[in-house]
C-alpha cells in the first residue's frame, strides 16, 4: 500500500528546495521497491522518516555535501548483526534505482535505517 503521506511530504521539500522533480521521482520509485519486492510496509512511521531521511540525505548530497559518517562502534553493532547480509542485500538493491553516487557517510545512516526496518519489520528477512 503506498503511503501518500511521502507524496506530501516530498512535496513540501520540494517547495522549501531541499529536493528536486528528479529526487521526488526517485524517492517514488525507492517506496515502490519496498513494497513491491521488499514488501515493507511504508504506512509506519518509522519507515515514514527513513525515506524522508533518504529524500533528505539525497537533496544534500545533489548540492554537493554529506553528512558525517554514523559513530563507529554504533555502525560496528549494526555489522555485526546476523542479518547485516540482508541488510546490506536491500541497500544495493536501494542504492542501484539512485543515478548518482552515494558518499560512503551517508551510506552508514542509510544502512543504519534499513537495519531498523528489519528489525521492525522482520519478515523483510525472509525475501530474497
Amino acid at each position: 500500500m503506498r503511503n501518500m503521506k511521502l507524496a506530501q511530504h516530498l512535496a513540501l521539500l520540494k517547495n522549501r528546495q531541499l529536493i528536486n522533480d528528479e529526487l521526488s521521482k526517485i524517492m517514488l520509485e525507492i517506496e515502490q521497491r519496498l513494497i513491491s519486492h521488499w514488501h515493507v510496509d511504508v504506512t509506519t512511521k518509522q519507515v515514514e522518516m527513513g525515506l524522508l531521511h533518504l529524500a533528505m540525505a539525497l537533496g544534500r548530497i545533489k548540492r554537493g555535501y554529506a553528512a558525517q559518517a554514523l559513530h563507529k562502534d554504533i555502525f560496528a553493532e549494526i555489522q555485526s548483526a546476523v542479518c547485516f547480509p540482508k541488510v546490506l542485500k536491500i541497500h544495493s538493491d536501494i542504492l542501484a534505482l539512485i543515478p548518482f553516487p552515494i558518499p560512503e557517510s551517508e551510506q552508514t545512516h542509510l544502512i543504519a535505517n534499513w537495519y531498523s526496518l528489519v528489525i521492525a519489520q522482520p519478515w523483510v528477512l525472509n525475501i530474497t
